[in-house]
């Protein structure tokens, strides 16, 4: 190793991650050995989320200090650090400045070696779910803070109902060949359904560009959108292909449940939801966070793991998770669908491609194209708006620097604008936007720092996501061990959690008959 790699990571860090990224064999074999691979399992998840302080956080974007009501008021996003400014107000770069580090010029695209379009697809529709701010505050989120599968099921009751069908089973729509999707939101006439007035269809965000209700498009546009728990699921066709496979999935087992139960509806739709909800930490452990993490040993998801630990605590989601997860960078400026290489900005708000080609299809024709790569100077500039809001969020809630949380995560402080990138288009820019190693703020900070061979996500970003993803994911009530079995899932439920181990599970399971039998990753072949 070179002196570079000791004096980023420090020994202690730089050990770990030599001994877990490397020796691939020697990792399989554990995870092949019964109770040995719990115990590896148990070591590693822990070790991840300790390299930071645990929940209860002791201080929220409410305040700059500690309070009764940052103690306990949701409503406004945790917080890892105390806001500080490390250098003036008045001589930080202006947010477009700053936002201009990330635009990709012509021609320069950079493709990822390693992930398929999936990924970003995946990631985005999975985050939607619980990071949600508020468009009028950007101290303020509007989540549960919990993986619940609002993407499907809302987050108000009312939403809830509004979904609902009879025996147990979400609404959904079919197409000429007998295929189901979720329920149309407008009629024919171009108006709200009934159904559906009280099923909010906005794109809730501080990226004012965006923000903007579904009645400003085309009658034709509108007619193709779907009543999804997501207010903004219909933004383009990959969150959509997400949310329709998982209806598909609660409605194959809703049924299966109702064929051996003489239960209610009410008592098949929360079972079903129970269910779903595991699936998906399920598929985000074993698929999602195995794809990101360059660990060798494949984590798995169990019940009860972190039960006796100090991060078993309730969920809140930081105001940093919610800014690290903005991976705008990912993806391309063209993209291929239904065979055709088309602009992704022409493809926002227009879930056609789901009726047109076929869920199956989408599947299989976003795992076999790259994504883009998280980085600077690789955001469409169709988003480059988005990332100039991101900086105002992150001034408006008075973050600390790049360097000050590597430090909270137990890595060393850079020296330099040359030790966090190797890129040097990437440090001439911030060169000339900062000047300084200490003056670059943590969010452009954390899309510059270089990429670790084997990795998908720079160090500290992969740090601070392992921290919030296993920490967030594994204290759902559904997993403790007095409520995870039969009783809570139904034996049929119980089957699904055990036969899903990927995101592949789930979508062929509900495209048989369809086009083809598809391949599903969010790796590249």
């Amino acid at each position: 190793m070179t002196g570079g790699y000791w004096r980023k990571n420090g020994v202690k860090r730089g050990i770990r991650v030599l001994l877990t990224t490397h020796g691939s064999w020697f990792w399989l074999c554990l995870r092949r050995i019964p109770k040995v691979n719990s115990r590896v399992n148990r070591f590693l998840i822990n070790s991840s989320i300790y390299t930071m302080e645990t929940r209860p956080p002791a201080l929220s974007t409410k305040s700059t200090y500690t309070s009764w009501d940052s103690l306990h008021d949701r409503e406004f996003s945790a917080r890892h650090l105390r806001g500080e400014d490390d250098f003036a107000p008045d001589t930080k770069p202006d947010k477009a400045s700053v936002a201009a580090l990330f635009e990709r010029p012509p021609g320069t695209q950079t493709l990822s070696e390693g992930s398929s379009l999936l990924f970003p697809f995946f990631a985005q529709w999975f985050v939607d779910g619980f990071l949600r701010t508020d468009p009028s505050d950007p101290r303020r989120n509007t989540s549960t803070h919990d993986i619940d599968l609002s993407q499907l099921y809302g987050q108000r009751k009312v939403e809830t109902q509004a979904l609902r069908a009879e025996f147990g089973l979400l609404k959904t729509s079919a197409d000429a060949e007998g295929r189901e999707f979720p329920p149309l939101y407008y009629d024919s006439d171009g108006n709200v359904s009934e159904s559906f007035k009280d099923l909010p269809m906005v794109l809730e965000s501080v990226d004012d560009s965006k923000a903007r209700t579904t009645t400003t498009l085309p009658d034709a546009v509108k007619r193709t959108l779907f009543a999804l728990g997501l207010p903004r699921g219909n933004i383009h066709y990959g969150l959509a292909m997400m949310s329709t496979v998982f209806i598909r999935e609660h409605n194959r087992i809703a049924r299966e449940i109702r064929k051996h139960h003489t239960w209610d509806s009410d008592r098949i739709f929360e079972t079903t939801r129970n269910t779903m909800i595991v699936l998906l930490i399920k598929i985000v452990i074993e698929d999602y966070i195995n794809h990101i993490t360059p660990i060798k040993f494949p984590l798995f998801m169990e019940s009860g793991i972190g039960l006796e630990e100090r991060w078993y605590r309730q969920n809140w989601m930081s105001v940093e998770f919610n800014l690290l997860y903005r991976w705008h960078s990912l993806v391309p400026s063209t993209v291929k669908v239904g065979g055709q290489t088309r602009p992704l900005s022409e493809l926002m708000w227009d879930t056609s491609p789901l009726t047109e080609h076929g869920v199956a299809f989408l599947f299989d024709e976003a795992s076999a194209q790259p994504c883009s790569t998280i980085d600077l100077l690789n955001t469409d500039p169709s988003m480059l708006d988005i990332e100039q809001t991101s900086m105002y969020v992150a001034r408006r809630t008075q973050l600390a620097s790049f360097n000050a949380y590597r430090e909270r995560c137990g890595l060393p402080r850079l020296r330099s604008i040359d030790d966090l990138t190797s890129k040097q288009p990437a440090r001439d820019a911030l060169t000339s936007c900062y000047g300084d190693i200490d003056k670059v703020e943590f969010f452009p900070g954390l899309f510059a720092e270089d990429v670790r061979a084997g990795s998908t996500l720079p160090p500290l970003m992969t740090t601070m996501v392992a921290v919030d993803a296993f920490s967030q994911a594994l204290t759902n009530p559904l997993l403790a061990p007095g409520i995870y079995g039969p009783d809570t899932f139904s034996p049929q439920g119980m089957q699904a959690i055990r036969e899903t181990a990927s995101l592949e599970d789930i979508v062929r399971r509900n495209t048989r008959g369809e086009s083809l039998i598809p391949r599903v990753s969010l790796a590249l072949p």
